[in-house]
């Protein structure tokens, strides 16, 4: 059945509506090219795929360093139980308003196949899809609209964690995996397209961070990648009649130039598709890119900026979301990474504060028809809320902007081609307090708010027709 939980969103929608304004909602690519709104996101980043770095306390004393084996290592009843008191607390109604307060108006959803279509010698549990509903149904109560990204594919397409199973690059050595994957995105969209949802979510990204070999027998090649992306765009359009909801495609890590006037459904195009967007993540945290001096990842960090400044009628590339970037510039993160937090270091806090500015200014529009159209920051927080990874703690310590959305909360100087002013007069601008105790706000346990204290009011407000 391929919308096996429509009646429990209509009766959560039919709970909520009177308390809910109806929003208009448009997918990515029309948003873009029609208003001049900019997607400012988070991820919510090891919720429905779990990863041990981000959430420590599920992993302990398994051994597991993904889900597919911590669920193999507690077996099935186990880790049901375990991943549901997860998904029920780790992001409840009170991150979504936070969220909202922080000036974000978007988060990116990662789902793995498995919360769709488990098979029964799969040690994945799942139970997830539910948790999925809610939360579109909370993003659509408070105008938040909502990026589902297939994080997890069979066989995993990139062999990470993230994927939900670490090792070998198993997507493409069976074609059921790529049918599965299909069956999962048709699911997908054809849930999220009911009206029910009021257009909240604007994307369905095919395959997050596909990683390619080299075109020998064992790789993923780039051929094979396209091909899924083909059948894919054309299943997704197919469940969406109304063509309410984006495609959105990882660029493999090629870069955005590499997908200039591409199109899925034509082999020759000389402009890309309509209703499509291309996902980069851009890190400075990994293999050859960590521990770069910080004068190097500006002027990277500016390069990609003028790059997606262009329009796309000139450069070709497609309208373009950072989806994946943090702070971090040292190393992978790991389950000790927050041992590297350091609330007294004012320079530490300082750098932060110009590298969020300088990457958000670099992957928004400043203009109109421009490839770029916003960012998601991985992730929204992790469970020691690693400094360099948690969009959370950085507002609460104020290296990140209390409303990103208010353009008097930034601080740095930034110029035309979209790069922060790196003069001596721009880099005086500003220094982080002395102390976070001057901070506004807190961080909180659980699922409890950061903003908590404000929600009785967003609730009042609400109940007059405001919508935040």
């Amino acid at each position: 059945m391929r919308r096996p939980y429509a009646a429990a969103a209509l009766l959560l929608s039919l709970i909520t509506a009177a308390a809910t304004q109806a929003l208009d909602v448009h997918s990515l690519a029309s948003r873009a090219a029609s208003t001049p709104d900019v997607v400012r996101g988070v991820n919510l980043g090891g919720w429905l795929v779990s990863e041990e770095w981000i959430t420590p306390s599920l992993y302990q004393s398994t051994g597991a360093s993904d889900e597919w084996h911590l669920c193999n290592t507690l077996g099935n009843k186990k880790c049901s139980s375990k991943l549901k008191t997860h998904w029920k607390t780790f992001y409840t109604r009170d991150d979504f308003v936070d969220i909202k307060a922080a000036g974000l108006n978007a988060v990116r959803i990662p789902v793995g196949y498995w919360a769709v279509d488990r098979r029964v010698w799969e040690p994945y549990v799942n139970g997830q899809y539910p948790y999925l509903i809610r939360a579109v149904q909370w993003a659509k109560e408070l105008g938040l609209s909502v990026l589902i990204d297939l994080h997890g594919a069979p066989g995993s397409q990139n062999g990470q964690d993230n994927s939900g199973l670490i090792g070998p690059v198993l997507f493409p050595s069976n074609s059921s995996n790529a049918a599965r994957s299909l069956y999962v995105l048709n699911n997908l969209t054809q849930e999220f397209s009911n009206a029910i949802y009021g257009g909240a979510v604007t994307g369905i990204e095919l395959l997050n961070e596909p990683r390619l070999g080299d075109n020998s027998t064992d790789d993923f090649s780039m051929d094979e990648l396209k091909d899924f992306y083909t059948d894919a765009t054309k299943g997704v359009r197919a469940a969406n009649d109304a063509d309410t909801i984006n495609v959105t495609i990882h660029d493999a890590f090629y870069g955005p130039q590499y997908w200039a006037d591409y199109d899925a459904l034509q082999t020759t195009s000389s402009a890309p598709a309509d209703l499509l967007t291309l996902d980069t993540h851009q890190y400075y945290a990994f293999n050859d890119l960590a521990n770069l001096p910080h004068t190097q990842i500006l002027a990277s960090v500016c390069n990609i900026s003028q790059l997606l400044k262009q329009p796309v009628s000139t450069s070709g590339i497609p309208y373009t979301l950072v989806g994946e970037f943090s702070l971090e510039t040292g190393s992978a993160p790991t389950t000790t990474s927050s041992d590297q937090n350091n609330e007294d270091d004012q320079a530490r806090r300082t750098w932060f504060r110009l590298l969020f500015e300088a990457q958000i200014a670099a992957y928004s529009p400043n203009g109109p028809g421009q490839s770029s159209i916003g960012w998601f920051f991985w992730t929204w927080k992790t469970e020691y809320e690693i400094d360099t990874w948690s969009y959370r703690r950085g507002v609460a310590h104020q290296y990140i902007p209390a409303d990103v959305s208010n353009a008097s909360d930034l601080v740095y100087t930034v110029l035309e081609n979209g790069c922060i002013d790196l003069s001596a007069d721009g880099l005086d601008n500003y220094t982080a307090p002395a102390s976070v105790a001057a901070a506004s706000g807190r961080i909180g346990g659980g699922g409890s708010g950061l903003l908590a204290g404000l929600l009785p009011v967003v609730v009042g407000l609400m109940s007059l027709g405001w919508v935040f």
